[in-house]
């Protein structure tokens, strides 16, 4: 948050004409319509959620006293290769890595979870066509409008890179969202595009990564199925 703070005094010294934000699906915390509008009320229930939230007030806050376009940008599941394990993100390259080294596949809870995952490449699209519209106050969903149950990807996981890797199953995470899909309309519409990279490409794809530079024990790239 302080670092948004930051970029957007930079811009109005530099008399920007746009701030485009990174923001996150985390905002939404546990919405009960779906798919989720940009529309529906802010929640966020996470700590990582919670200054994305208060960085789209800031955003609004000067564009409306300094003239500065502000755009907020909420990514869902971004995925791809370049991915580093972390507490809010990453469960592809964990998954991947311990698929290709033949380890069990940790689902936290019954793996019925959904998550709407974008290819990073359609994600760097979007930005780039957000960057280059005239558009102010303007919130957008950047997903692809598909859910996949946590359960599904880890099976496409197996699949991918022809693994024997057990999937076990263990106590669910607090504060765990139970579903997550995006409408997409509005970035279909006034953004024109929409995410084309199917989720087993952008698997593949990130397994070949992983394959090749993450160090695995398993890194023969013949075994990696590809399929799209």
């Amino acid at each position: 948050m302080i670092g948004t703070l930051k970029v957007l005094e930079a811009a109005k010294a530099l008399k920007a004409e746009r701030v485009v934000f990174a923001s996150s699906a985390s905002v939404y915390g546990t919405p009960q319509v779906f798919p989720i509008s940009e529309t529906v009320t802010i929640s966020p229930i996470s700590p990582y959620g919670a200054p994305k939230a208060a960085s789209e007030l800031f955003l609004g806050s000067f564009e409306e006293n300094h003239g500065i376009e502000a755009m907020s940008l909420r990514f869902f599941n971004v995925y791809g290769p370049r991915q580093t394990p972390s507490q809010y993100s990453g469960v592809m390259s964990v998954f991947g890595k311990r698929a290709l080294n033949r380890q069990p596949l940790q689902v936290f809870g019954d793996g019925s979870q959904t998550r709407d995952f974008i290819y990073v490449s359609d994600a760097v699209d979007m930005t780039v066509a957000a960057l280059e519209r005239n558009l102010k106050s303007r919130v957008f969903n950047i997903a692809t409008g598909n859910e996949t149950t946590i359960l599904e990807f880890a099976k496409i996981m197996q699949r991918i890179t022809e693994s024997r890797s057990d999937l076990k199953l263990g106590p669910p995470c607090t504060g765990d969202v139970a579903r997550s899909v995006a409408d997409i309309t509005n970035a279909r519409n006034e953004l024109g595009l929409v995410a084309r990279t199917p989720l087993d490409a952008g698997l593949s794809a990130t397994i070949r990564w992983l394959a090749q530079e993450g160090g695995t024990k398993r890194a023969d790239q013949h075994t990696i199925r590809e399929r799209s």
